[in-house]
């Protein structure tokens, strides 16, 4: 009988420790936050939260929306504006921006993202959209976009407004899709910037107290309290945490991101193009089977030594074989469960 796809024959790579020591869960941070959630960025799984859907204001942490809905409809960075009159004078923190004055859009962001500037602000958002309500439109169909079920904007800098807030875990989901844009991620790991010949510091006092700080926004007004959105890298893993009204932020950051860190790793299962072996061809050349992604899984470090990863490879098929065909299957599986899935795709023929 032909067979032509999986058939009984699999590798199994057990990552099976010969003898587990218990290990005793670790105690979860205690933040004084309202709203508080520690997020891992390439999974989007929620590490710690506490009160993540209570919708509350955000302040300045808004502008991270506000970045990504400009990156995203501005394709030329050092495109030169005029400041329109409505962006002067915009309470709170500012840039000091002069009506009728030169500025590129990457100046403004750097302006927006590190100093806070509220008139930054308003003049990306006139910029990108015409209006600030205009740009509000946009900030909240984004957000419908990524899921954030509990925010809604009205403005583009944060100011209290009573149709704008957010929660904790949207502010999280925000920022993880914020970070696979890399001029975002750029600019918000910047300790400083030069912007129109001026100096500018990151208000952010994470990236020189923390190690792998790379982001990402503070936020007040007295209504809001302190908001804080920081991310850290740490060995290829990316955390998020969120604050919000909590006046003890700095210190409940680094908590929070200690415990992701000792707690969690990422484990790669395969990367993207990798090969695992030659699968025979009857009447043809011989494949290779190679992984269609890269895929990697959150770990608790205490599951490491559990993780199984089988690899599902016939024996031998038969003509045709196509490239890019699927001729099998790596799984990575944690107490009898799947934990994740790549195919294995047929390589360009080679000589057998």
């Amino acid at each position: 009988m032909r067979l032509k796809t999986f058939f009984g024959l699999f590798m199994t790579f057990a990552l099976l420790a010969s003898s587990v020591t218990p290990v005793l869960a670790a105690e979860k941070p205690s933040v004084s936050a309202e709203g508080a959630v520690l997020m891992d960025a390439e999974t989007g799984t929620v590490l710690f939260e506490k009160e993540a859907d209570q919708k509350r204001l955000i302040a300045s942490t808004t502008k991270i929306m506000t970045a990504l809905v400009v990156l995203e409809c501005c394709n030329d960075l050092d495109q030169t504006l005029k400041v329109p009159a409505e962006a002067v004078g915009v309470e709170g923190s500012s840039m000091y921006l002069q009506a009728e004055q030169l500025v590129t859009v990457r100046d403004l962001l750097y302006g927006l993202l590190l100093k806070s500037g509220n008139d930054a602000a308003a003049a990306l958002a006139i910029h990108c959209a015409g209006s600030i309500d205009a740009f509000s439109a946009k900030m909240n169909e984004k957000a419908a976009s990524l899921g954030m079920k509990n925010s809604a904007f009205q403005n583009p800098h944060g100011l209290n407004a009573e149709h704008h807030f957010s929660s904790a875990r949207d502010m999280a989901i925000l920022t993880r899709a914020a970070h696979q844009n890399e001029v975002f991620t750029k600019i918000v790991s910047s300790k400083y910037a030069q912007v129109n010949g001026i100096t500018i510091k990151n208000h952010n006092r994470m990236l020189w107290s923390y190690a792998g700080a790379d982001g990402v926004k503070t936020g007040y007004t007295i209504n809001a309290g302190r908001c804080l959105v920081s991310s850290a890298t740490r060995e290829g893993m990316r955390l998020i945490a969120v604050t919000l009204k909590d006046h003890n932020d700095w210190a409940d950051h680094a908590a929070m991101l200690d415990y992701g860190f000792n707690n969690y790793s990422l484990k790669t299962l395969c990367v993207e193009d990798q090969v695992f072996r030659e699968v025979p061809v009857i009447g043809g050349d011989n494949v290779k089977a190679k992984a269609i992604k890269t895929e990697r899984v959150l770990l608790e470090k205490e599951e490491e030594g559990l993780l199984e990863i089988q690899v599902f490879l016939p024996r031998y098929m038969w003509q045709p074989v196509i490239p890019g065909q699927r001729i099998g299957m790596l799984t990575a599986m944690l107490d009898g469960k799947v934990l994740a899935q790549c195919p294995l795709i047929a390589e360009k023929l080679s000589e057998g």
